[in-house]
């Protein structure tokens, strides 16, 4: 990668992305550095020496490379798309209290706190490409509305993904939320005993849209509860049921032997939001690192079916 390149490459990743994206979009709050994954409770379980693992991009010899990251607890996982009025008014119990899978107040803020920080993420990836389409065309004494580049198309498709995230939003919690009424959601809670606090993640991901172009899609929360039990929660619309247990299918049918791979098969392939415990990560071989780094990667753009192997398990 040329110098400039590589200069250019290093701004857009330093850009910004800071509004309350509460309700209208109209508050004009200072947003806070939230925790998609909770940090004192979920992160701390998971952290070796204040650390943990995201997938991110590094340069490496000037080429951009995708690798498992240390980063700080305090700025793992973190999204500036709330004023603190509106992060404690969406999501004081889950902050709070211990997280209760039986209380469903704690279901669907964890849900839509998934739903939040992966708007904001598409606001944030359309700003950082956009700054690469605006640099481009400053070297090359172009108009940026006026030429499209590789990067503008890019930025375009997050927005375009940004709305329907935010018309999901709409539907499903802020329209019954300013009714008076509980977003109608259920919930596959997978509990897992005898499970050592290795990974947490949040995030929404899409499984199909429906005829008038709406996302249908579940949330995903891997939350650690204790130094042996973590617990997985994958809710979704009722009225997208169908398509939901279709589509993660072997998910839903798993049996207790397969149950905890099929997973970890499910977070490589459609999360990017995730944490790994630095000590656990470490415990793995060469061949599963470079097996699970690859076939994130490989889903990264376009989600599909990966093949089977015993090292996709990340939860051993």
């Amino acid at each position: 990668m040329a110098n400039e390149n590589i200069q250019t490459f290093v701004q857009a990743q330093k850009k910004t992305y800071e509004k309350c994206l509460h309700g209208d979009l109209t508050c004009e709050g200072k947003p806070i550095d939230a925790h998609s994954i909770q940090n004192a409770k979920v992160l701390e379980l998971i952290q070796t020496d204040g650390h943990v693992l995201m997938p991110d991009f590094r340069l490496v010899s000037g080429e951009p490379k995708l690798e498992f990251v240390k980063i700080g607890r305090n700025d793992a996982s973190i999204f500036t798309g709330l004023c603190s009025k509106h992060d404690t008014e969406l999501f004081k119990a889950i902050d709070t209290e211990p997280l209760d899978v039986d209380k469903c107040e704690h279901l669907r803020q964890l849900a839509y706190r998934s739903v939040m920080r992966e708007f904001h993420t598409h606001a944030l990836n359309s700003e950082k490409t956009w700054a690469i389409h605006e640099k481009f065309c400053q070297a090359e004494g172009l108009d940026p509305a006026e030429v499209a580049t590789a990067a503008s198309i890019v930025a375009l498709g997050h927005d375009k993904k940004g709305l329907e995230v935010l018309n999901y939003r709409k539907k499903h919690f802020d329209v019954p939320l300013s009714e008076g009424k509980s977003p109608d959601f259920r919930h596959l809670i997978i509990t897992m005993d005898d499970q050592a606090p290795v990974l947490a993640a949040s995030a929404l991901f899409s499984t199909g849209f429906t005829e008038d172009g709406d996302l249908i899609g579940p949330t995903l929360n891997v939350v650690p509860l204790s130094e042996n039990k973590s617990v997985a929660v994958i809710s979704y619309p009722t009225e997208q049921e169908a398509n939901v247990k279709a589509s993660l299918s072997k998910v839903f049918d798993a049996g207790e032997n397969t149950l905890k791979y099929e997973l970890a098969k499910l977070i490589i392939e459609r999360v990017e939001n995730f944490t790994l415990s630095p000590a656990h990560y470490e415990k793995w071989s060469d061949d599963k690192k470079a097996r699970v780094l690859r076939e994130f990667e490989a889903t990264m753009i376009e989600p599909k079916e990966i093949a089977d192997h015993v090292d996709l398990n990340i939860f051993l």
